[in-house]
C-alpha cells in the first residue's frame, strides 16, 4: 500500500525530510545521554594516596576549563570501584560541567588499592577521607547525602521498609527486630567469637560488622566546625530521612550560614526521582530501570538537586572554602 497516496511530490519530500530530521534529533539526543555514562573523554589524571599505612589509588577527573572547586566521592557499603561500576558517571560528568574537578577512589582491596575495606572502622574510613581531601590541599567542607547517624538505627529502619514492602504487619515485623537485636548482640556483641557469624559469612565481613555495629556519627558531628550540605530524599527506603535530618538540625544548629540540612521531595536514598527508581538495592533495579538510568544519565536525579548541590560548591569556593 503507498502511504504517499494521493499527495503531491512537493509534499512528500516534505514529509520525508521531516522524518529524517526528527530521526537524526533523536539519535542525536540519544547519543547525547549516553555521553553522560561515559567518562573516557573527559581529561584526568592519577589520585594517589596512603591512608593508615594502605596505599589507595584513583583518579582525579578535570574539568575542560580551569577547576573553580574540587570535591571527593566517598562510596558508601561494599566493594566499590572508583566510579561505582560506572554509576557515577552521570554525576561526575555534570560536576565536570559546572567547573568542579572530581576525586574517586577505588576502596581498599578494590581495583588497584590496597588493604581490604573490611578491616575498616568508621574512624578508619573517616581519615582515608581527610588523606584525600590532603592531597587536594583543601579544608574539610563536605556534603553528605543519605547519611545515617547511628547503624544500629539504619538497620531497623531497613528492615523495617524491606518487610512493610513485602506486606507483613506492624506487630510481626517488631518482633523480627526484636528478635534480630538479641541475634545482632550474641553475633557481634563483645563476647562474640568468629564461630559465631552467621552461616555464609566470610570471617572479613563478619568483623567488619562487629567492629562498625554500635558506630554512631553524634560526636563526630558535634566536633564539625566547617560548613556541611546534607541531604536526604524524602523517599528514602534505607535511611530513616526525617529522624537523621532532625538529629543533624539538633546537634548542628547555629552553625554558619554555609550549612544546610536538606529534606529533598520525591527523592530516593541515592536522590534519584524516586517515582522511577525506588529500590533499596540497585541490584533489584527493573530491567526498566535500569535502562532509562543509562538513557537519562543526570537527568535521573530529583529535579533541581544536582543545581542546589552545584550551587552550594559554587558559593563556598566564592567563600574561599573550596580548592
Amino acid at each position: 500500500m503507498d502511504i504517499f497516496q494521493g499527495i503531491s511530490v512537493r509534499v512528500r519530500f516534505r514529509v520525508i525530510v521531516a522524518a529524517v530530521v526528527a530521526i537524526v534529533v533523536a539519535l542525536g539526543l540519544v547519543v547525547w545521554r549516553l555521553a553522560d555514562q561515559d567518562l573516557g573523554w573527559r581529561g584526568s589524571e592519577p589520585f594517589d594516596f596512603v591512608s593508615g599505612g594502605t596505599a589507595i589509588t584513583g583518579t582525579l577527573w578535570l574539568p575542560d576549563d580551569a577547576p573553580q572547586a574540587a570535591i571527593v566521592l566517598v562510596q558508601g557499603d561494599g566493594a566499590q570501584d572508583r566510579s561505582s561500576a560506572g554509576g557515577y558517571a552521570p554525576l561526575i560528568n555534570a560536576f565536570l560541567d559546572h567547573d568542579i574537578a572530581v576525586a574517586a577512589w577505588d576502596k581498599p582491596g578494590v581495583g588497584m588499592s590496597g588493604g581490604n575495606w573490611l578491616d575498616q572502622s568508621m574512624a578508619d574510613r573517616t581519615d582515608e577521607t581527610r588523606a584525600a581531601f590532603g592531597k587536594l590541599r583543601m579544608r574539610f567542607d563536605g556534603i553528605a547525602v543519605g547519611a545515617a547517624v547511628s547503624w544500629h538505627d539504619q538497620g531497623d529502619y531497613y528492615t523495617r521498609v524491606r518487610l512493610g514492602r513485602e506486606g507483613m504487619d506492624r506487630e510481626a515485623i517488631a518482633q523480627v527486630i526484636e528478635d534480630q537485636h538479641r541475634a545482632d548482640d550474641r553475633t557481634f556483641g563483645p563476647e562474640a567469637k568468629a564461630s559465631d557469624a552467621p552461616e555464609g559469612m566470610t570471617t572479613d565481613r563478619w568483623q567488619f560488622l562487629r567492629r562498625n555495629h554500635s558506630a554512631d556519627a553524634r560526636g563526630a558531628l558535634g566536633r564539625l566546625d566547617l560548613p556541611l550540605l546534607a541531604i536526604w530524599g524524602q523517599d528514602d527506603l534505607n535511611v530513616d530521612a526525617s529522624r537523621n535530618a532532625a538529629i543533624y538540625r539538633e546537634i548542628l544548629a547555629g552553625r554558619e550560614d554555609g550549612t544546610r540540612i536538606v529534606l529533598w521531595p520525591k527523592a530516593t536514598h541515592g536522590l534519584l526521582k524516586s517515582a522511577a527508581y525506588n529500590w533499596q538495592l540497585t541490584q533489584d533495579w527493573s530491567l526498566f530501570a535500569k535502562l532509562r538510568f543509562v538513557l537519562e544519565g543526570r537527568h535521573a536525579y530529583a529535579p533541581g538537586i544536582l543545581d542546589t548541590i552545584m550551587g552550594w560548591i559554587e558559593d563556598r569556593s566564592r567563600d574561599g572554602k573550596a580548592s
